[in-house]
This record gives C-alpha cells, sequence and structure tokens, in this order.
C-alpha cells in the first residue's frame, strides 16, 4: 500500500495558515526587484564618479553593477516559474527551474572570480598606471560597499527565510560585488598615496575567493539536479520523525531529495500485520502529517506500507504453504498422534507464530498429552522461519 501527500508553496514564503502576508520587500522576488532597482542605481552613479574621478577601476566597478541587471531577471524569473504549483504537464511541480536558476548563478559568480583574477594578473604584469584618482571616485566606491554589503544582508536574511537557494545564490552575488567594490576602494585609495599597485594585487585576493563562492553555489545545485540525497543528517532527522509516530513499528529506505526549494521525501513504514487496510491508511497519513509540520520544506512524501517482517519474505505464499506442510508432516509424524487439523499462521515481525491442533487418544492423561504436545512444539519452533509455536490436544474422533 503506498500514500503519497504534496504540498505546494505558490507564494514567495514558507506556506502560512491564519497569519498577516509579509510585506513585498521580505518575499523572494521583492527583494531580487530592490536589488535590481539599487544594482541600477549604483551602475550609473559609479559611471559617473568613474569618468568625473579619472578611475578606470570604478568605471568598470560601474560596468559590474550593470551587468547584475542580468542576473537579477534570471533570479527573478527561476524563483517565480520554481515555486509554480504543479499542473498536468509537471505533476512534480517546477521546481528543477528554481533548482538549474541556481546553477547558472553559481556559474555566473565563477566567472566573475574568473574575469577578477585574470585581469589582476595582466594589471600586476603590466606599465603601472599614473594617473591619479580624484575623491569623487574614492567616496562612491565606499558607498558601494556599503550599499552592496547591505544588499547582501537583506537578501541572505529573505532567503534564510523562504529557504531559497537560488535567492541565497543571488545574496552572495551582491557580496562578491561588495568585495569587488572594496578592491575597487583599495585601489583608488592606494594610487591616490602612490601605490598603484594595491588595485590589481587586491583584486587578484578577491577574484580567488569569489571563485570558490561560485563553487560552493553551482556544486549543491548540481547535485540536486541530479537527485542527489539530501545529506545524513536530514535523512535521520526524518527516520526520528518517523519513528517518532504512533503505529510506526519500523521503517527503512529512507530518501529524500531537492527540487528548488522542496524536498521530496520516499520512506517505507511498517505497521501490525493485523491492521486493515484503513488503519494503516491512517497511519500513513499521521507519518506525512508529521513530516510536512516538523520539518521544513517538506512538500511531497511517497509512503510505501508494509506488514512488519515483509522484507523478510514471511509474507510470501509459496513460504507459507511450505511452512504449513513441514509443520504438519511434523505432528502426523509423531507415533502418539492419530491426527491434525486446524492449522493457522501467523506472520511475526521474528518470524511465523503456528497453531496447531492435534488428535491423541482419549486413553492418554493429561501428563500424557502435555508432553506429547510440548515435545511436537519443540520440534515445530525448530523449524526455520518459526517463531513460535501454539500446540492444542483434542481427543481423536471426538466431534
Amino acid at each position: 500500500m503506498v500514500n503519497r501527500t504534496r504540498e505546494y508553496n505558490t507564494g514567495n514564503a514558507p506556506k502560512q495558515t491564519g497569519r498577516t502576508q509579509k510585506p513585498w520587500w521580505f518575499t523572494g522576488e521583492g527583494v531580487t526587484l530592490g536589488g535590481g532597482m539599487l544594482n541600477l542605481a549604483l551602475g550609473f552613479l559609479k559611471i559617473l564618479a568613474g569618468v568625473v574621478g579619472q578611475s578606470g577601476v570604478l568605471l568598470a566597478d560601474g560596468l559590474h553593477s550593470f551587468s547584475d541587471l542580468a542576473t537579477d531577471v534570471v533570479v527573478l524569473v527561476g524563483y517565480r516559474f520554481g515555486r509554480m504549483p504543479r499542473d498536468e504537464g509537471h505533476p512534480y511541480g517546477h521546481g528543477k527551474i528554481e533548482t538549474l536558476s541556481t546553477l547558472v548563478m553559481g556559474g555566473v559568480v565563477a566567472l566573475v572570480g574568473v574575469g577578477l583574477t585574470v585581469n589582476a594578473v595582466i594589471t600586476l604584469g603590466g606599465e603601472p598606471t599614473t594617473s591619479t584618482p580624484g575623491l569623487v571616485a574614492l567616496v562612491a566606491a565606499a558607498l558601494s560597499v556599503v550599499v552592496k554589503e547591505g544588499l547582501y544582508q537583506w537578501t541572505a536574511f529573505v532567503a534564510r527565510d523562504c529557504d531559497s537557494r537560488l535567492i541565497l545564490s543571488n545574496a552572495w552575488h551582491h557580496r562578491t560585488d561588495a568585495i569587488s567594490s572594496v578592491a575597487a576602494l583599495a585601489g583608488v585609495f592606494g594610487a591616490r598615496n602612490g601605490y598603484h599597485w594595491a588595485d590589481p594585487a587586491a583584486t587578484l585576493v578577491v577574484g580567488g575567493f569569489i571563485l570558490k563562492v561560485g563553487w560552493d553555489l553551482g556544486w549543491p545545485a548540481f547535485k540536486d539536479l541530479t537527485d542527489a540525497t539530501v545529506g545524513d543528517d536530514l535523512l535521520k532527522e526524518i527516520g526520528a520523525v518517523v519513528a517518532s509516530v504512533e503505529g510506526v513499528e519500523g521503517y527503512h529506505s529512507v530518501r529524500a531529495r531537492r527540487a528548488g526549494g522542496d524536498i521530496r521525501v520516499d520512506v517505507d513504514i511498517e505497521v501490525a500485520p493485523d491492521l486493515n487496510v484503513v488503519q494503516g491508511h491512517d497511519v500513513a497519513r499521521a507519518v506525512s502529517r508529521a513530516l510536512h509540520t516538523r520539518i521544513k520544506n517538506v512538500r511531497d512524501t511517497m509512503l510505501h506500507v508494509e506488514p512488519v517482517g515483509a522484507r523478510d519474505g514471511i509474507y510470501r505464499d509459496e513460504l507459507r504453504a511450505t511452512t504449513v506442510a513441514r509443520a504438519k508432516e511434523l505432528a502426523a509424524a509423531d507415533p502418539d498422534v492419530m491426527g491434525v487439523h486446524g492449522v493457522r499462521i501467523i506472520p511475526l515481525e521474528t518470524g511465523y507464530l503456528l497453531n496447531l491442533d492435534i488428535e491423541v487418544s482419549p486413553s492418554l492423561t493429561v501428563q500424557q498429552s502435555h508432553r506429547i504436545a510440548h515435545r511436537i512444539k519443540q520440534g515445530v519452533k525448530a523449524m526455520e522461519g518459526v517463531a513460535d509455536a501454539v500446540i492444542h490436544v483434542d481427543i481423536h474422533g471426538d466431534e
């Protein structure tokens, strides 16, 4: 029996019930739009300051801010479409769109690091510049550091709140811009004080850092696209939640994967063999509710319900029939047993429980009958796959 449940978040934050909707600036779309507008204004400001203040590094940093608008569009599209609810053409939702956008963002950040590093190496190996940037360039660079770091803190806060790796990747993109602006500030300050090598040296260090950030963003997204596991810690947390639900006798085959901000869980749960289908389904629903409420961003659960011991194969019809036949033969072979009937088999977690009715002569004493029953019980229990046996003694010929 399989129980599958899904929950999808169509907004910009985790699903809420009975709460006031968050203001736009605390949503994934809102923070991305706000960041895009600030990047546009900052780009114009740095280009203007670079021209007026005669700073090539600030001019390049301004053009870099304009390029950020393109990544903001990628984030906005990926986030909006990635969190759309499932439809007929996408029965599992659109979460992979957000994951793919995160991978793209990781590549963009890495390319920024490569560009900065290569440019710094070229500049260090060339002729040093003799121009002295103006004070306006120094002020614009300092302002860029403050604004971009503020953008990082704002975006990272929203990303953690809605648990979006895509928004988090955009936050780190803002921070790489802040760090490149630090390099620009160091370069302008150094050039104004006669240290013309300060700019490329600082940029070289920053480039290596940005490369690492790009890898840290892109690699997890790549693993999510290939349905890699979510990690041992989260799997253990899922197992603990499943085990805590009343009615769950055991569990195995715990699997989970990410699709954007969503987590999909597959697990096999074991219930008591004597439960009926409705009762087993109720246990599965309880497990699903626990996973949805106690683990953040679980949106889809696939629960396979099976009786305890099913993994050991004791529920196979051919094994049951073989075990019953062997038990009947063993009991009938006893010289004091005159007949065997009413063989019943019950699967337990540790094996079968066998109930046998044996017929004995009415002339036997109770003690003699008990010894026969005990002898047969020990023989049946010694059979492979049998956990216990109950032997009932009847009088032969008694209706």
